[in-house]
């Protein structure tokens, strides 16, 4: 299984996120998790507990994963779970990480799935390149 490499200083990946919250509004907290749910960075307005949401985000997008093979329909990029209060958004960083996105807001899912899609895309390209899973 591919993971973030451990001479990647979590503090390159805050930095990252610290970019998606200065461009994207609606974001109120990011984080970086392993496919095996340890938390590597994260940023937030907030005071959200952010550990176990890694954990659960990594299973989560496991989930996701074995749900469209199942199916047939490719990969899994993202998983929305929406609440009474907000949206939590988990994406795919290249098949090596899980980027998890936080919104209050209700009406931010289109600025928000754009804003962590390019943000995954970036962290990928700039960190992962080398780790590259392919189906």
């Amino acid at each position: 299984m591919p993971s973030v490499p451990e001479d990647l200083d979590p503090r390159v990946l805050e930095q990252e996120l610290d970019t998606y919250l200065s461009n994207c509004d609606v974001v109120d907290a990011a984080i970086i998790a392993t496919l095996d749910g340890r938390l590597r960075a994260q940023q937030q307005r907030g005071a959200f507990e952010v550990e176990r949401a890694a954990v659960m985000g990594s299973s989560l997008m496991a989930l996701g994963d074995t749900i469209t093979a199942e199916l047939g329909i490719g990969a899994c990029e993202v998983v929305i779970a929406e609440s009474q209060y907000g949206l939590v958004l988990f994406n795919h960083v290249q098949g090596v990480c899980v980027l998890i996105s936080v919104t209050k807001s209700k009406n931010g899912l289109g600025a928000l799935l754009s804003w962590a899609r390019r943000t995954a895309e970036d962290i990928a390209r700039k960190h992962f390149t080398s780790h590259r899973v392919t189906a």
